[in-house]
């Protein structure tokens, strides 16, 4: 697999699903269809595109955008700009000031902007908007072994069977 194979199996994805787990799916699928060597290939072209991002002005632009400073996060943030294609992870590699240019960006920031307003009513708009945005509403802390102080949360869990 060349890297043009790969980003074209990232780019149909996209195209081809709606949300985050469709997305996933439809890749394992393809994946599962290819030889060892090719996906070791894909994998091979992950990695080598991850590390592109790997930079200290990357790492700064995910702490702002997302608020947080963890290696984790920064991982994944690198991980979701990848998930954009091709296009868009190369102009931001290549220049992280250019991350501005990306709608996807600018609908974070949107939602970020509208959060504290959206708290306070309630979640129903922000919900609406943010594909794939779930609230948590747990029925006891001891059901979920979540705290009743953390309210809902944009995460999806598994059903935790009643004790």
């Amino acid at each position: 697999m060349d890297e043009d194979r790969f980003w074209e199996l990232i780019e149909r994805s996209d195209r081809e699903t709606r949300s985050r787990k469709e997305h996933l799916a439809w890749l394992n699928t393809q994946l599962c269809q290819l030889s060892a060597d090719k996906i070791i290939d894909y994998h091979m072209w992950w990695e080598l595109n991850a590390n592109r991002g790997y930079t200290c002005d990357m790492y700064a632009l995910s702490c702002y955008l997302l608020r947080r400073e963890s290696t984790d996060g920064f991982e994944y943030f690198i991980y979701w700009l990848m998930s954009l294609g091709r296009e868009a992870y190369d102009q931001v590699a290549d220049c992280p000031d250019r991350v501005m240019e990306l709608p996807q960006v600018v609908h974070l920031l949107d939602l970020k902007r509208r959060w504290p307003a959206e708290r306070r009513r309630g979640f129903s708009k922000l919900e609406e908007s943010a594909v794939g945005f779930r609230s948590l509403r747990p029925n006891s802390a001891r059901q979920t072994g979540i705290s009743p102080m953390m309210g809902r949360l944009p995460v999806d869990f598994p059903d935790w069977p009643a004790t």
